[in-house]
């Protein structure tokens, strides 16, 4: 009885833990300015946080964005202090490199509540796309 409750057990832990940490993001990044300000988007899709069984295994997706102002769209490398974040939200450390039509995210974000750094689901390489 108890070895077949836990394996039940382990079988449904590892069936959430696989469909909530399914993430795919997309291969560019988008470049462009507006009003004189400049910004880097990048898109992809995002496992549906699930909260009960059904949505486990109805492994819905939705299409996710995240959008950085940026000092330049010139080669070079963008300190996360220097992208600025709405008050109330944690600021950013690393870099953004930028270098022969590449973007490289490489930023966590600074959780001053927790004292630790929690990399960003975003980071990798992308081709960027000039708008």
């Amino acid at each position: 009885m108890f070895k077949s409750l836990s394996f039940t057990l382990t079988l449904l832990f590892s069936l959430l833990f696989v469909s909530c940490s399914q993430s795919e993001n997309y291969k560019e990044a988008y470049g462009y300015e507006v009003n004189g300000q400049t910004f880097i988007k990048l898109k992809g899709k995002s496992q549906l946080a699930a909260h009960d069984p059904g949505s486990v295994l109805g492994n819905k997706k939705y299409e996710d964005s995240l959008l950085l102002q940026i000092p330049s769209l010139g080669n070079g490398i963008i300190e996360g202090k220097d992208i600025p974040v709405r008050q109330g939200y944690y600021k950013y450390i690393r870099n953004v490199i930028i270098k022969d039509g590449k973007v490289r995210i490489n930023l966590s974000y600074d959780n001053t509540d927790d004292k630790k750094m929690e990399p960003l689901a975003w980071n990798g390489e992308y081709v960027l796309v000039r708008n």
